[in-house]
Formats: C-alpha cells, structure tokens, sequence
C-alpha cells in the first residue's frame, strides 16, 4: 500500500506557480494491523514513513519554489551569487 502525498504552489487565481511535487512512501498493508497488541508498532512504521515523506515533499517543492522565484527575480539570485 501507498500514500502519494502531492505539493502544488499556485497563484491566488489556482494556476499553478512552481511544478508539483509528488512523493509516494510505502506503507503497511491493513491486514499488518492484526490486533491491539501490534497497533501502536504497525502505526508507528505508518507514521515514520508518512512524515519522512511529507518532509521530502515540501523540500522538493521549497526547491521548485525557489527556482521560479530566481526566474521571475534574476535580481535575487546574483545578490545570491555575490554573497550579499
């Protein structure tokens, strides 16, 4: 089983403003959750694998964020660039 977490950035309009990032993370399958004695060790790997990937998603979407920014403000990236 899978959890596919997508990130969009838009524009106050919905178009979109940077590119998606999809992250997909495995995780443990329904019938791993066998009785109340492996609930809390079965959704801890859910929720270890859920929030790395989660992390994951918005780095990369903070990077493609960053990236229009530098298209759309050159300006930025030479101060960038230039140590300032």
């Amino acid at each position: 089983m899978k959890v596919q977490i997508i990130v969009n950035i838009t524009n106050e309009d919905h178009s979109p403003a940077a590119e998606s990032t999809a992250i997909e993370v495995n995780v443990p399958e329904f019938e791993a959750f066998t009785g109340p004695e492996n609930f809390g060790e079965v959704f801890d790997q859910y929720e270890r694998n859920v929030l790395k990937a989660r992390n994951e998603a918005v780095a990369a979407a903070t990077e493609n964020y960053l990236s229009e920014l530098t298209k759309e403000k050159p300006s930025l990236k030479q101060r960038s660039e230039q140590g300032e």
